[in-house]
């Protein structure tokens, strides 16, 4: 999830373009405004919320058909403080790594922060790590017992040695931008001089231009599918576009400074370029309705044999915590935002003056298929044939959270 601040992969910029040209792929549905406006019940954008209309628990907007893409569709929601804590009997430590203390992670921090872990007597220690390669390394070796961060080449590779048995799975989804495709409105996305380009939606441009695209990771990312696909378009791929591994604060004034073509900005660093006298403009956005992150578990979480009532306090105090806190517009909360604040160092400013995300804990079905494509064309992953999603995904734990909260 280094959608949020500070850490997504600068190749994610070209996700939007995708989703102007793959409704065939699942990546848009017809539901969504053409113009990108927010529709009836959808505050921040597209994404809408249900009317909960229970008190207590769950109840029906607790869950939602998980092969709904549309652009407009409403995300699960319960009513606040659900589902029940429910403690366990001995205390338990679990270890978290992640990529970075970054807004998109607000519900697995806050969840530390509002002590809603403390509820089900779980402690959580949250330790960060530099690459995607050393989260799951350290997950292999147990380490660290969940991973919260984008889906990429490492998370695949670590289910495939596991053969046949019993691997990581992805058992909660992630953040969702709110106002995704609509690149008039400034958020985290690929800003680029378009300037340099004859036509601004033609990136075969970017084949000659001297100047790099700042990116951050490599083949391994989360979003190579989508990206490799968008240039296939203009007859190009992305080992033929010159990149740099500048990212951030860095990158946007090297973009400034012109010794960029382009670059992926997260939260806040796209606000430092949106005045600029220079030709930059946001192209692409993350994509729609889906997350391309989410919370991994180690095996012995999903065990009912082992600790899998461990995984689920885990669980139940993410969801909870989003029901509480981030259910709908947090930013219009003083306290959440002010939690925010403490949790991650931003500050107050750029967290207020920067889009919310919609947190969605539900996995869109499909979604680990269409990432694994694009890496192994790219050989992104060490494998050649793509894993099923059942041996990379799990949804009974957040099923059988949401069903706890109705009981």
């Amino acid at each position: 999830m280094r959608a949020g601040r500070g850490g997504v992969t600068a190749l994610a910029g070209l996700v939007a373009v995708v989703l102007l040209g793959m409704s065939s792929c699942g990546l848009l549905n017809s539901g969504g405004d053409d113009d990108g406006a927010a529709t009836d019940g959808a505050p921040l954008g597209q994404i809408g919320f249900p009317d909960v209309k229970v008190d207590t628990g769950c109840g029906a907007t607790g869950s939602t058909d998980e092969a709904d893409l549309a652009a407009d569709r409403k995300v699960a929601r319960c009513a606040p403080d659900a589902p029940t804590a429910l403690p366990l009997a001995q205390p338990v430590t679990l270890k978290v790594g992640v990529r970075g203390r970054t807004e998109d992670l607000a519900p697995i921090l806050l969840a530390d922060h509002f002590e809603q872990f403390k509820a089900e007597n779980l402690t959580v220690e949250i330790t960060e790590y530099d690459s995607a390669a050393e989260l799951y390394d350290a997950l292999e070796t147990g380490a660290v017992d969940v991973v919260a961060g984008d889906l990429d080449g490492p998370f695949f590779d670590a289910v495939f040695r596991t053969g046949t048995g019993a691997g990581p799975r992805v058992v909660l989804g992630g953040p969702i931008a709110a106002h995704a495709q609509d690149t008039k409105t400034p958020q985290t996305g690929l800003w680029l001089r378009t300037d340099l380009l004859d036509e601004p939606d033609n990136f075969i441009d970017l084949e000659d231009i001297k100047q790099p695209v700042a990116v951050q990771d490599s083949i391994a990312d989360v979003v190579t599918y989508p990206i490799d696909f968008v240039l296939q378009q203009d007859d190009i791929s992305l080992n033929e576009v010159q990149t740099s591994t500048t990212s951030g604060e860095e990158a946007a004034k090297m973009l400034l400074s012109e010794e960029l073509s382009g670059a992926w900005l997260t939260d806040p660093w796209w606000r430092e370029v949106v005045d600029s006298d220079l030709q930059i403009e946001l192209v692409a956005t993350l994509p729609v309705s889906e997350s391309l992150g989410g919370v991994v578990f180690a095996p012995r979480l999903l065990d009912p044999q082992r600790d899998r009532i461990a995984g689920l306090a885990f669980a139940r105090a993410v969801v909870r915590t989003i029901n509480t806190y981030l259910g709908q517009d947090y930013q219009e909360d003083d306290d959440v935002v002010d939690a925010l604040v403490e949790v991650t160092g931003e500050t107050k400013d750029d967290i207020v003056h920067t889009p919310a995300w919609v947190f969605d804990w539900e996995l869109r079905l499909d979604t680990t298929s269409r990432i694994q494509e694009g890496m192994i064309l790219l050989g992104g992953v060490v494998y050649e044939d793509d894993l099923p999603e059942p041996r990379l995904v799990d949804r009974t734990i957040y099923k059988e959270v949401v069903a706890q909260a109705d009981q």
